[in-house]
C-alpha cells in the first residue's frame, strides 16, 4: 500500500510521521512526504527520504494564495503516487491534503490540547491518532496511539553515546534543547546555568538551532558541547541524565520513551498554552517552569542537578507511566484505514 504524508514545518510535526513511515516502510509499504518548504525540514530528511516541498512557507505570496498552490501541487503528487491513505501532520501546509480525493485522511495531533488546523480538519478525517488518552476522548474517529519512535530514538550505551559528542564519559550531562528552531529564552537560562555546572560534577550538551547558539558559545566553558542539530537524538537522550527543553509534543513524547527526567521551558505566547498542558500530563516526571523568573527556574534546576534522589523519583514516574507503542498502534491504524472495505 502507499502512503503520502502532508505538511510539516517543524520536528515536532515531522519526526512522529516519520517514525511511522519507518514502521510502514518495514512492513513493505511505500511512503511519501510532501513537505511545507521550510529550510529545517530538510535535516529531517536527509538520510534520502522520498519527499517534495509543497513551497508554501517558501512563497511570498499571502498565505492564503500560497496554501491554494500547495494544494495544486497535493492533487498534482497525489495523481502520480495514488496513495491509499493520506496523512496530515498538523500545521498550516498540511490542509493542502484536503485537496487529495479518494484516499481516507488521518490527522496526527501530537498535543495534549487539539491545535486549530486539526479542529477544522477534524471533519473531514476518517481518522485521527493522539498521543494522549484524553486528547483522544474530546473527539470523534479518534485514538490515542501514545508517542511513536523510530530509528534515531534507540537507546543507547551511556558512555558511548557521550563519547559520540565529546563529552565527558564519567561527567554527569545537562541536555539543552530548543526545538528545531531553537529558543532564545531557554538559551539565555541555559547560559545562566552554564557557571554552576563545573562545580557540581555536571556538562552540557546544548542542541540549539541554526546560529542561536552564539552567546552560549562566547562563554567559553569547557563543559560545553553545542550544537545547531542532532540527527542521533537517541543517544542526546543517552547521554543525558537531566534535559532542559521547551515542552513540544515530539520532544515530551521523546523524554517519555526514555525516561528522561526534564525542566521544561513552556513557549509562553501560544494562546492555547499546549506546551504547558503537554508538560503537566506527565508531572511530576517533567517540571513545569512557571513565570518569567529567570533566578526561580535557575534555582529549581539546580535543585533536580544536585539532588539525585529528585531525579531518581521523576524517572521512576515516567517510566511507570509507561508509553504505549506508538509505532505499532498507528501502524496498526494506518493499514486499517487504507484497507479497501467491500
Amino acid at each position: 500500500m502507499r502512503f503520502l504524508f502532508v505538511g510539516g514545518g517543524t520536528g515536532g510535526h515531522l519526526t512522529p510521521a516519520i517514525g511511522l513511515a519507518e514502521g510502514l516502510e518495514a512492513r513493505g509499504h511505500e511512503t511519501l512526504f510532501l513537505l511545507s518548504g521550510r529550510d529545517v525540514e530538510q535535516s529531517y530528511v536527509a538520510d534520502g527520504r522520498a519527499c517534495v516541498s509543497l513551497a508554501f512557507e517558501s512563497s511570498r505570496l499571502p498565505r492564503p494564495i500560497a496554501l491554494i498552490g500547495a494544494a495544486r501541487r497535493a492533487r498534482k503528487q497525489a495523481q502520480k503516487f495514488r496513495p491509499d491513505a493520506v496523512i496530515a501532520l498538523g500545521g498550516a501546509a498540511s490542509a493542502a491534503s484536503l485537496a487529495i480525493p479518494h484516499a481516507p485522511l488521518v490527522l496526527l495531533e501530537g498535543n495534549y490540547v487539539v491545535g486549530r488546523s486539526v479542529k477544522w480538519m477534524a471533519s473531514f478525517s476518517a481518522l485521527i491518532l493522539t498521543m494522549f488518552e484524553p486528547t483522544a476522548k474530546q473527539m470523534k474517529r479518534a485514538i490515542a496511539m501514545g508517542p511513536v519512535t523510530r530509528k534515531m530514538l534507540e537507546k543507547q550505551e551511556v558512555a558511548s553515546a557521550r563519547g559520540a559528542f565529546g563529552l565527558d564519559p564519567k561527567r554527569k550531562t545537562l541536555l539543552v534543547m530548543g526545538g528545531s528552531q531553537g529558543a532564545k529564552d531557554l538559551n539565555e537560562l541555559a547560559q545562566s546555568i552554564l557557571p554552576q555546572l563545573d562545580g557540581i560534577g555536571w556538562q552540557m550538551l546544548a542542541i540549539c538551532g541554526a546560529g542561536k547558539g552564539k552567546e552560549l558559545e562566547a562563554a567559553g566553558f569547557p563543559n560545553l558541547v553545542l550544537q545547531d542539530h542532532c540527527n542521533d537524538m537517541g543517544a542526546a537522550y543517552s547521554a543525558a541524565d537531566f534535559a532542559l527543553t521547551r515542552g513540544g509534543a515530539s520532544t515530551v513524547g521523546e523524554l517519555w520513551l526514555h525516561g528522561l527526567p526534564a525542566a521544561v521551558l513552556p513557549y509562553p505566547w501560544h494562546k492555547d498554552r499546549q506546551q504547558e498542558h503537554n508538560t503537566r500530563a506527565l508531572e511530576p516526571g517533567l517540571l513545569c517552569l512557571e513565570g518569567t523568573d529567570v533566578n526561580q527556574h535557575l534555582e529549581s534546576i539546580l535543585l533536580c542537578l544536585e539532588q539525585e534522589g529528585t531525579r531518581q523519583s521523576m524517572r521512576e514516574h515516567l517510566v511507570t507511566q509507561h508509553p504505549p507503542d506508538g509505532q505499532g498502534i498507528g501502524v496498526a491504524q494506518l493499514e486499517e484505514i487504507a484497507t479497501p472495505k467491500h
